[in-house]
Formats: C-alpha cells, structure tokens, sequence
C-alpha cells in the first residue's frame, strides 16, 4: 500500500506514547495480530515485549485469530 513503510505508525506511536508518559501511566498494553509481522516488528523495535496471548480475539476469514499482547514498560 502507498501509505506503508513511510513512518506514519512510528510517529503515531510516538505520540501516544508521550502523551501517556505525560499522563503519569507506568505501563502502555497494546494487542497485535499474530499474522501482523510489520505491526510487530515495529512494536518490539519500539521496545514492547509480549507478555500474553488472548486466543480467538479477533474475528478472521476462516474462524477466529489470536491477540498477542504487549507491553512497554515507561
């Protein structure tokens, strides 16, 4: 897609971090798609680590898919 691969989900999660961190929050949870591998390379480039999976979270073509959850520790 054009709009990939341009910076546009780092900046977002630029501000939302800071604007958790100014807000006091000790920790930022997030879920990503198991099949989303840019989502999670981003996510655990920005320092995020998995620390729980919620099977069947999210609707799918063929059934139900997992959530991997994530967290950054601020």
């Amino acid at each position: 897609m054009h709009w990939q691969r341009r910076g546009h989900g780092r900046g977002l999660l630029d501000n939302v971090v800071q604007v958790v961190r100014e807000h006091k929050a000790k920790i930022l949870f997030l879920e990503v798609r198991p099949t989303n591998e840019v989502g999670q390379r981003l996510y655990t480039g920005y320092g995020f680590r998995q620390i729980g999976v919620r099977r069947g979270y999210y609707p799918a073509r063929k059934g139900r898919e997992d959530a991997l959850v994530l967290a950054l520790d601020l």
